[in-house]
């Protein structure tokens, strides 16, 4: 796509894929519109302000993966940005295991007999010859074997994604297990060295919240250039090119490049003509969780000295908690704190009420003995709509037909988590944002 004097953007979505568009576009003085649903940017990385505090719709963090891009953040937020080292860990039997695991801490918590299994189960590893795996199952069994996959990682997976690890593509990982494998965690111990790109606790963070990051995109691009409140009700094409964008059912323009950030099932609705019956049964057929976030307020400086602390057992409703005063000290008073407690759901699934639903982790979080009644003076309930596409065994390969089919419009790209129905991280989609830039700006 060729770089012409009168090109200009049209850009569904103010999230990160959308803000990082509009980015990359206004440092190449390419001019351009972002239409927004909601009142305000960020989309899933927002930073919620109630007061004195502030949290995140997620615990989100920016790892140094691609260094233009930690770069661009840096120039961006300037003094407001710094690098944290805060641990994780994952909550077992009442005890903190550390995540990553690390192999001094499993032999301080786990049973005699377990610790045997996982010896066994990892030295027959060693000798068995590598394969490829097809499921997140396979690759937890063969980087860290059944026993310790089934106590802290198949658990958590089934939790958050909703379904069966057995049929979970092994993607949905990230890069959390790339290269980390038991052996790795047996090579960490005998030499006291950690490989810190796999350090779950190391990584940027903005001083007034990950939120800010995108506040400070969209000032950049210009607020000018930023519709709110514009719900893309149709978009109109000739089979060849998008020629109208419609908004709130009665808005009506005339597009450039448009790149598209919105949960790809949703083109089903606003593409005219309608795409396909093979595109719309394709569509039909796949799945996004939802996030229901209860944000509970104690009176106590601090909840934990943990980023993120990770409930795989089935009794607790919730997947994870995180506290923002331990990303920033700026997120809370100082004598307060606000910690987020994460469940996720498939849409319409949670029936629980706010009330209930509060009350629910209130009961778990007392029982387990991590708060008192007394210390909680305040909660709300948050909610985040398409937070992760869910990635089972051959959905890419069944939804190729339907990227290749909207990819195929001369003036259409296709861009973000929930687009390109991958799960990426913020790294990853700042990087491509640049990317598309650089491409069209050639």
């Amino acid at each position: 796509m060729s770089k012409k004097i009168n090109l200009h953007l049209d850009i569904l979505g103010a999230g990160p894929a959308g803000l990082g568009v509009g980015y990359f576009a206004k440092k190449n003085k390419i001019p351009v519109s972002i239409y927004e649903l909601s009142n305000r940017v960020g989309g899933n990385c927002k930073t919620i302000i109630k007061g004195d505090f502030r949290y995140d719709t997620g615990a989100h963090r920016l790892h140094d993966k691609h260094h233009y891009v930690t770069s661009e953040i840096k120039t961006l937020l300037g003094n407001e940005l710094s690098k944290i080292n805060v641990p994780s860990k994952i909550f077992h039997k009442g005890s903190l295991i550390d995540f990553p695991l690390n192999v001094t801490n499993l032999v301080e918590n786990l049973c005699p007999q377990d610790l045997l299994k996982i010896g066994f189960e990892n030295i027959m590893n060693i000798f068995k010859r590598s394969r490829g795996v097809t499921t997140f199952k396979q690759l937890a069994y063969q980087n860290y074997g059944k026993t310790l996959s089934e106590l802290f990682l198949i658990n958590y997976t089934q939790k958050l994604w909703g379904c069966s690890a057995n049929i979970l593509d092994p993607s949905i990982s990230g890069s959390r297990l790339k290269n980390l494998t038991f052996t790795s965690l047996i090579k960490t111990l005998i030499t006291d060295r950690s490989d810190s790109s796999h350090l779950d606790g190391s990584f940027f963070y903005p001083q007034y919240g990950f939120g800010t990051i995108f506040d400070k995109m969209s000032e950049f691009i210009g607020l000018g250039n930023i519709v709110l409140n514009s719900k893309i009700t149709k978009l109109k094409h000739d089979g060849n090119k998008i020629n109208e964008i419609q908004y709130n059912g009665k808005d009506f323009v005339e597009p450039g490049v448009v790149i598209n950030t919105l949960p790809i099932n949703i083109l089903v609705d606003i593409f005219d003509p309608s795409p396909p019956a093979e595109v719309i049964n394709t569509l039909n057929a796949i799945e996004f969780r939802d996030v229901r976030l209860c944000i509970i307020y104690l009176d106590v400086p601090k909840f934990s000295d943990n980023a993120s602390i990770y409930f795989p057992e089935s009794k607790f409703i919730f997947n994870r908690i995180y506290e923002p005063k331990n990303r920033s000290l700026m997120m809370a008073p100082k004598n307060k704190t606000c910690i987020v407690v994460e469940t996720s759901n498939k849409r319409g699934e949670f029936s629980l009420s706010d009330k209930k639903y509060f009350k629910t982790i209130e009961s778990s979080l007392i029982e387990e003995g991590l708060i008192r009644k007394s210390e909680i003076f305040d909660y709300e309930v948050g909610h985040i709509p398409n937070a992760y596409p869910v990635l089972k065994v051959g959905a890419y390969k069944k939804i190729k037909t339907a990227l290749s089919y909207f990819s195929s419009f001369d003036n259409h790209i296709l861009h973000g988590r929930n687009a390109e129905f991958k799960y990426i991280h913020t790294h990853d989609i700042l990087s491509k944002s640049k990317a598309i830039i650089d491409n069209i700006a050639i």
